[in-house]
This record gives structure tokens, sequence and C-alpha cells, in this order.
């Protein structure tokens, strides 16, 4: 399926009073279409509203939220904003009618030969899938989307994945099992049905408390991975500004060395310790003492060497016994009886393995016990502990002497650093109480997941035994688990494949660079090196959304705000020559300062470019009017379109708000 952009008209909102056609020189949509508007002209409520009709997600806005939608000092009541896409060359028309006094929206679809109008926000089956908003962000955005790709506290890289995988799918289904079970489960006779409706309300609760609690728990690691972040960036400033100082150079560098020495010792020492306390006997000299009694008791023990069952199996096949005596009935049923007295080999041999293991791990007497080594590991931690505080004391009063000499900007460093490593450990304290075992939650029950999935279980238990449904209760845990399990496959599956396609097409767009993606999980990891710069970032997110927008048959349009970004000219050429080489329509909203380098580079990459310019009719805009071409010019009351290429790139105005 192929969708494309064809473009949008707007009446009566806050952005211009306009329409945009992004036909191209055949009639279809070009295959680069760039605007150009100045800040203030609406650009970012243009691409809200293009989002909003494309989802349907303006139907649930707040009544403020849809009056707000009136251009300020206007008085109409009623507003419309309309978009066109082509899905495999026929026309799908949403369209957004505003009623600015109620502050509703409502919406109106258009698809010739399939009902033709619909007073309802309804796409056809097939379109509906990828005008989601998780999936429609994959291919409207900022530019800064491709860099936040690769910022693992930004999560955007697996966002990405879900939307392309459609995974919310496998939590609908999810949904419906469990609203079957919960169907099934809800009919109960005269003596049970109140004690069953009680039930089920307190599991709905654990229910909403669980997936409330995850996530707190996905905030939470985000917030703690901005704040270690944060702390690491701040500590790299602190630590080049006391190193850059001549009176705290030398000292600081001997600084640093002793605390990677600490550091180390306190690793080690750490280890040492967590080993020995794994270890009963290191813990108490009375565990010793008695596993040593416990040896010399099996040392006195005398077993006969060959007292093994089969000895005592031969010795009744004989006419006589080892005596001389005949071998009666009786007397071989009293020696099978006592044999089992004895031990065999393997019993024996157990013995002697549990013997060598004391002798072992005990230690002798000219050795020290474990106890003692567990006390000396002790004190050798507490002393690298003891030398990592001294050292960091070192650097703090390094860093104090800069800021009694007047260093504010240091100062605000250490406050901000000091700050981040509260939030931090702030943030792992809700972390371990979410993730604490069933058995070892300190805080709250509720606040423990494993807890709240132990306490689900039992409710389920419970209401099954009630309605006699554990079959149909075990049959939903079956289900629950294979979608879960679906997911993770999928999830991985497609993280292989993505990263193979993005490297496949990384070594056509950019041949020069041997720039790979390593591997990909919350966001995008490079090959062999840790960093990027700012086009590297820019190359590699575009270069993977594409790549995910164009698995299978499905084509799609990339819609971006700033795509060139604050970047360098050399950057933007390299951007401006990859975009058309990774979609069949591009549609960049620019302003003036980003077309050095980006939108010539951007031309001559492609056979098929329109250049828009956009303004507000204003009386401050009025002197951008007396050069405009003879053709192409589009005016309203509230703005001017101007479709000619001249114009675009000698156009120039700085204004600073953007509505």
């Amino acid at each position: 399926m192929q969708i494309s952009l064809a473009g949008w008209s707007v009446s009566g909102l806050r952005c211009p009073d306009i329409t945009i056609d992004l036909a191209g020189k055949t009639g279809q949509p070009a295959q680069v279409a760039l605007i150009q508007m100045p800040n203030g002209t609406g650009k970012t409520t243009t691409l809200e509203l293009l989002r909003a009709a494309l989802t349907g997600t303006a139907s649930g806005w707040k009544p403020g939220d849809v009056r707000d939608m009136r251009r300020p000092g206007a008085t109409n009541s009623h507003g419309e904003f309309r978009v066109t896409l082509l899905v495999n060359g026929r026309p799908l028309t949403f369209e957004m009618l505003f009623d600015l006094d109620e502050g509703t929206v409502a919406y109106r679809t258009t698809w010739p030969g399939d009902g033709g109008v619909r007073s309802r926000w309804e796409p056809p089956a097939n379109v509906r899938q990828f005008l989601t908003p998780s999936f429609l962000s994959l291919f409207i955005f900022d530019g800064e989307f491709a860099d936040k790709l690769m910022t693992e506290s930004a999560h955007r890289a697996d966002d990405a994945i879900g939307a392309l995988c459609q995974l919310d799918l496998l939590e609908n289904v999810k949904a419906v099992v469990e609203r079957e079970w919960k169907r099934a489960t809800s009919q109960g006779g005269p003596k049970s049905s109140g004690a069953l409706e009680k039930l089920h309300s307190e599991r709905e609760q654990l229910v909403a408390q669980q997936a409330k609690t995850m996530k707190a728990r996905e905030l939470a690691q985000n917030k703690l991975e901005q704040a270690s972040a944060e702390v690491a960036a701040l500590r790299k400033k602190i630590d080049e500004r006391l190193g850059s100082v001549e009176e705290t150079k030398s000292q600081h560098a001997e600084g640093l060395l002793a605390l990677e020495r600490a550091n180390a010792a306190v690793a080690s020492a750490s280890g040492e310790v967590m080993g020995l306390i794994r270890m009963p006997l290191a813990l108490h000299p009375q565990f010793a003492s008695q596993l040593v009694d416990l040896k010399d008791s099996l040392d006195k023990l005398r077993l006969p060497e060959t007292s093994s069952a089969q000895f005592f199996d031969d010795l009744v096949q004989d006419e006589e016994c080892i005596c001389g005596r005949a071998m009666t009935e009786a007397a071989r049923q009293e020696i099978r009886k006592r044999a089992k007295g004895y031990l065999d080999y393997d019993e024996a041999g157990t013995i002697n393995a549990l013997k060598h293991d004391i002798s072992r791990f005990v230690a002798p007497a000219e050795g020290e016990g474990r106890h003692e080594q567990l006390g000396h590991a002790i004190t050798g931690l507490a002393k690298a502990r003891r030398q990592q505080r001294e050292a960091q004391q070192t650097l703090e009063v390094l860093a104090k002497k800069l800021i009694d000499a007047g260093d504010e900007e240091l100062q605000a460093w250490q406050a901000a650093r000091v700050k981040a490593e509260g939030e931090c450990e702030a943030y792992t304290r809700s972390l371990a109480e979410i993730d604490a075992g069933e058995e070892d939650a300190s805080g709250s029950a509720l606040a423990s997941l494993k807890n709240l999935a132990k306490r689900i279980k039992e409710l389920d238990s419970k209401i099954a035994a009630l309605t006699e449904t554990r079959t149909l209760r075990d049959k939903t845990d079956v289900i629950n688990r294979i979608l879960a399990q679906a997911e993770t496959g999928a999830r991985e599956a497609i993280r292989a494949e993505l990263v193979a396609q993005t490297n496949e097409r990384l070594e056509q767009v950019l041949a020069n660079d041997p720039l790979r993606v390593a591997r990909i999980d919350k966001c995008l990891h490079l090959a062999h090196q840790t960093g990027a710069s700012a086009g590297q970032k820019l190359s590699v997110g575009y270069t993977f959304l594409m790549s995910a927008l164009s698995r299978g048959n499905n084509d799609f349009p990339l819609v971006v705000d700033s795509p060139a970004g604050p970047i360098d000219e050399g950057v933007r050429r390299n951007i401006g020559k990859l975009i058309p080489q990774l979609c069949s329509q591009f549609v960049g909203f620019t302003i003036n300062t980003e077309r050095p380098g980006f939108v010539p580079m951007l031309e001559k990459s492609s056979d098929d470019c329109l250049f828009l310019t956009l303004f507000r009719r204003t009386p401050g805009t009025a002197r951008l009017e007396r050069d405009l071409p003879a053709a192409g010019v589009t005016q309203t009351d509230t703005a001017t379109l101007v479709a000619d290429r001249d114009y675009f790139m000698n156009f120039d105005v700085t204004e600073e708000e953007d509505s």
C-alpha cells in the first residue's frame, strides 16, 4: 500500500486560512515539498491539526483546548481543517469541523467508492491500522526525533518498534481473553453472587494498581537514567574545570588516581566479603566447630570394605554361609533383612565426599578459619571505603577552593550534581520497592509488582473455585503466556531485521562512512563507538525510520518539522543528499535559516522538488508582498502563499514567536 499526503486546507482557526496543494510536476504529490514558514505563522498548530485529523483524537479534546484554536481577537463560531491522503492513488479525506463556541470537534470522512461521506472519523480498515498516534509519530515528527532515537532515556527506538509491530494488538487480544473469562465467572448462585462480586471488585482494583505501578516503574527507570546521565555529565564538567586550573591541576590528577585505586579496592573487597557471607561457617565460629565434630564422628565410623548390596546378594545364593554352616531359607531371610542395616558403596562414597568437603572448606588447625577471613575482609572493605571517601573529599576540597575564589559556574555545577545524585538515590529506592520479592517487600504490599501478581493469581484461583471454572482459568493463563511470548519474540525478531536492513541502507547512503548499528533496545546503539556527531545521528535516525516504514509493501510519506535542525552546513548537505534516497515523499517545514547547505543539496538529489513560502498578512509583512512573482501566488485575508523557487530561496524574515 502506498500512502501519500496530497495537501490540506484551513479556515477559521489559529493558523492562516490557506489551501496547501503538494502536487508536483506530474500532478501527483511531489517527491520533495518544502514549506517555508516564518516563526509565528502557525507551523506548530498545523502539525498538531495534521496529527489530530489523521488519528481522530480531537473528538476527545477538552472544550478549552478547542476554543484555543480560535484566532486571537476573532469572534467566528466555526472553523475547519481538511487533509487529503492518496491511498494507492485514491483520495481519502478527513475533515475536522470545529464548534468554537461549544468547544467541540466533529469529524467527516470521505472515501469514494466505499460509502462516500461518513459523519465520523472512519478510515478504511486496511488504512486504520496505520493511523494510530503511536504509528503516526514514525512519519510525522520534528527534527529532534531522529536524535532521540539514539538517546536511551527517551525510549523512542523501542516505542517505534512497538508501533511498527503493532504490539498493542496483542494487548487488545489479552484484554478480550480476560473479558471473556470475567463474563464466564460473573454468574454465581444465590449464595455466591455477593462474594463473587466482591472478589471481582478487589481483582479490578489490583489490576488497576498493577498497571499504575508498571507505569510508575517505567517513569522511575527513565528518570533514573536521565539523572544518572546528568550526574556523569556534571562530574565530567567539574573534573575538566579542576584539571584545567593551574592551582588545582596537579592535586586533582593525584586525587583522581587515588579515587580510581580506592574504587578498585572497594570492588575487590566487596566481592570477597560477599563470597564469604554466602558460607554459613564464616558467619559464626560455632558452625565450623560443629562441622569439625561431625567429621571426627564420621572418621570413627568403621565400615566393612565390601559392605555393598551386591555382597549380600551373592552370599544368599551360596549353599553354605561364610562360616561353613549350611545356608537355610531362614538364614537367607535374616541376611536379607540385616543387609539393609549396612552401608553400600554409594553411601560410603557420600560419607567420604562429605568428610572431604569439611576438610576443604574448614581450614586446618594451622590455617586461618573462614570466620577470621570474613573479619579481615570486612576490615579491608572498611579501609577501602575510608580511602574512597578521603579521595572524594580531596576532590570536594579542591572544588570548594575554586568556589571560594569566585567560580560561580563551578558552584552551580556542584549544586546540580548533588541534587541529581539525590534524585538517583530516590529513584533507586523506588525501583527497589517496586521490584521487591514477595517475601521482602519492605514498603506497602501494593508497591511490589511481584506481590500484586501473587495476589491477583490468588484471587483468580478463588474466583475459579467459586464458579467452577478452574479449567477456563488455566486456559486463560496459557493464552496470556503465549501472548507475552509472542510480544517478546516479535520485538526481538523485528529488532534483528531492522538492524540488518538499516545497515544495508547505510552501506549505500553513507558509502564513505563506516557507520553501522550494533543493536537496538531502548535506543539505537552504534557499532564500535559510544557517541556520534549530529550529522551521524540524523543520518542513522532517518535511515532507521525509513527502514522501519518501508517494511513489507507499504510506503509512507515523511513529514518533518525542521528536518535539518541546528547543525552545521556541511552536515546539512549530507542530510539533504540522504533524504530523497529514503522515501517516496518528503514534506519539510523549514525556516529561512535552515536553507544553506540543506535545500540546494535536497533539490539536486530530487527530480521533483516543490518550493512553497507561507507567511501571515499583517502590517509588518506588507514589505514581503512588494516582490511577489507574477505567478504562483495565492492570497487570503490572513495569509500569502507563494509557489516559486526563487522567491523561496531569497525569502528573509526575522520573527521570534511561533504560534
